[in-house]
Formats: C-alpha cells, sequence, structure tokens
C-alpha cells in the first residue's frame, strides 16, 4: 500500500498496514500475545513519526491474520494498496477479501465464529454423552495401567524374595558341608590306617621252589641240633 493512499495522520505519525507470511518465529501477536508460528499469514500495523524516519526504522505490531481487526483505513482504499495483497495465494485473497468486506473491527476469528453452525439440543445431549464415555474409557485406562503396575512391582518383590530364600538354603547347605566335613576327614583316616596294618600283616606268599628250599634249610638245620 502507499503512503499516499493508505496513510492516516495523527501528530505527522504514518501508519500503514502490511500482511505477509512469517519470515521467522520470533513476532508475537499484540492481541493474543502468543507466538506467530514461522511462515503463517500475519499482519503488521506499521507506524513512522514522520517521513523523515526510514521505513526499516519503522515501529511494526505484529498480528495473527486471526486476530487483525480491520482499521478503517483499510476500508478506504482499494484492497490492492494493502500491502503484500498481490503475493498471496487466492485462497488467502478470498479471507483477506471477506474480513474487509465485513466492515471495520471485523476479525477472521470472529467471522469463523459466526458461521458455526448452531446445535440442537439433541446434538448437545449426544455430545455430552460421548465426552461421557471418553471421560470413563480414559479412567478405565488409567485403572488397568495401575493394576499392571501393581503387578510388575508384586511381581518383582516375589522374585527378590525367592531368590533372598534361594541363596539363605545355599548358605545353610554350604555350611552343613562344612560341619560334616571333619567326620569325612577323620573317617578317612582310620580307613588308611587300616589299610597300612593290613598290608602289614599280610601272608607272604612264596613260589613253591623257594619252600622246598627252606623246609630242606630246616630239616638240616634239626639234624644238626
Amino acid at each position: 500500500m502507499t503512503e499516499q493512499s493508505a496513510t492516516t495522520k495523527t501528530d505527522k505519525a504514518i501508519i500503514t498496514y502490511c500482511i505477509e507470511h512469517a519470515k521467522t518465529q520470533q513476532s508475537k501477536c499484540a492481541a493474543c500475545n502468543k507466538t506467530i508460528p514461522h511462515k503463517s499469514l500475519r499482519v503488521a500495523e506499521i507506524v513512522r513519526r514522520s517521513k523523515k524516519v526510514k521505513k526499516d526504522a519503522a515501529k511494526h505490531t505484529w498480528y495473527h491474520f486471526k486476530c487483525f481487526k480491520v482499521p478503517e483505513l483499510l476500508t478506504r482504499v482499494p484492497i490492492e494498496q494493502f500491502r503484500g495483497y498481490p503475493a498471496l495465494n487466492e485462497k488467502e485473497k478470498a479471507r483477506v477479501q471477506r474480513v474487509i468486506q465485513s466492515g471495520i473491527g471485523s476479525s477472521w476469528a470472529d467471522l469463523m465464529e459466526k458461521t458455526k453452525p448452531v446445535k440442537t439440543e439433541e446434538e448437545l445431549e449426544a455430545d455430552k454423552e460421548e465426552q461421557a464415555k471418553k471421560d470413563k474409557k480414559k479412567k478405565e485406562d488409567e485403572d488397568s495401567m495401575k493394576m499392571d503396575m501393581t503387578e510388575i512391582l508384586t511381581g518383582t518383590q516375589q522374585k527378590s524374595t525367592a531368590k533372598s530364600k534361594n541363596k539363605t538354603a545355599t548358605a545353610g547347605k554350604k555350611e552343613k558341608k562344612a560341619t560334616l566335613k571333619p567326620k569325612t576327614d577323620a573317617k578317612s583316616k582310620v580307613t588308611k590306617k587300616k589299610a597300612e596294618v593290613a598290608l602289614q600283616t599280610k601272608q607272604v606268599v612264596l613260589p613253591k621252589k623257594d619252600l622246598l628250599e627252606l623246609q630242606k634249610i630246616a630239616k638240616e638245620f634239626s639234624a644238626f641240633k
């Protein structure tokens, strides 16, 4: 929009308007104080104190397109002079035209609210029932989740208890074996000693030839006496 055809002067201030897609996500809407998303449609009120102030130094007040209320100025000039309008796509241009044609103070959000269909009592009641069903299902899911968590925790505790019992039983067996070990050692010593005695007292069996020789020697010895 040109300054000659679409500006207002208040104490020599120059006000213009532009519409564009947000180049960053750093601007906030002056109406709702929420961030204007990157590439979404936004409108700015641009204020310069005088013509001497450069456009880059002008104050920009940004709005979501849906939050922007049509000023009196935009209803008096050709819509093509709304800065940035020619660069919009056809769908966006149609929305801008509709808002401006609705008059001073109109906004896209207000138009959308007015065009919402009015629901009958039956539809409102059906919505309430549907919401009640959703709430009930949500509660059931939460209760089920709590039960599952309880089972998981209980199972873990049971496993821990069983593991502890197994450790105690194993320790008891080891202790019992340690107690019985001295008896086993004593028994082993007795058995070993018996074997040694038996070995010592075992009769020596000589070959037949040696026995005959010994008997002959014994007879000669006896005769000598």
